[in-house]
């Protein structure tokens, strides 16, 4: 029986899908003006930040991470939201027992903005954020840090997330997937990871987890 439920947060539960695209589209559109379309800058939804900018260009990944975070920031409020169903279902999660984490590469800093937007704090019990490992997803130790956190086991808990990332950090720590599939990515961009289940609302992941 699954008693703790562990959700990514950008592209799972907040629809910050735009906000990524236009703040890499802002930072790239400077140094590489024109080189980059709104399809191209979807594969970097997922990995981290740094990452992402020292495969582009090593030498300035710096300033353009500032960049990047500056625009953020600045329209962060104006374009996410919540998926549809996410409040409800994590009262609902909640109160028949199960344990909430969210699990993100997001640095805690701008982690927090949203969760003090939509006041997520209040319906969740453990937030993991990037500041929070040295190592993260597809590594297992963001959620092994939640895991213990909670003082839950693996082979009872399911980590939900909207990349290959989530699924393969799942697969890393012992823990059971879930792909949802209102996520920028496709089934077919995920098969060769394997997630374990596939819901396509979270109101679906609810009723299927506390059936």
């Amino acid at each position: 029986m699954i008693d703790t439920v562990l959700f990514d947060f950008d592209g799972t539960l907040l629809n910050s899908n735009e906000l990524i695209a236009q703040s890499h589209l802002h930072v790239l559109n400077h140094y590489y003006p024109d080189q980059y379309s709104r399809e191209a800058v979807r594969l970097f939804n997922g990995p981290p930040l740094r990452s992402v900018y020292e495969q582009i260009d090593p030498e300035r990944s710096d300033e353009m991470l500032a960049r990047y975070r500056t625009f953020s920031h600045k329209h962060h409020d104006d374009w996410v939201s919540l998926f549809p169903g996410v409040i409800d279902t994590l009262i609902s999660l909640r109160r028949s027992g199960k344990k909430i984490a969210i699990v993100s590469t997001k640095l805690n800093e701008i982690l927090e903005q949203g969760l003090a937007l939509f006041n997520l704090r209040d319906h969740v019990d453990v937030v993991i954020g990037g500041s929070d490992c040295l190592h993260h997803k597809p590594d297992p130790e963001p959620i092994n840090k939640a895991l213990l956190a909670l003082n839950s086991q693996a082979d009872t808990s399911v980590m939900v997330g909207d990349n290959w990332q989530d699924i393969a950090s799942a697969h890393n720590a012992g823990v059971k997937s879930v792909f949802v599939g209102w996520s920028e990515k496709t089934l077919l961009d995920l098969r060769p990871h394997s997630p374990d289940y596939v819901v396509h609302s979270m109101t679906e992941l609810g009723q299927w987890l506390q059936a």
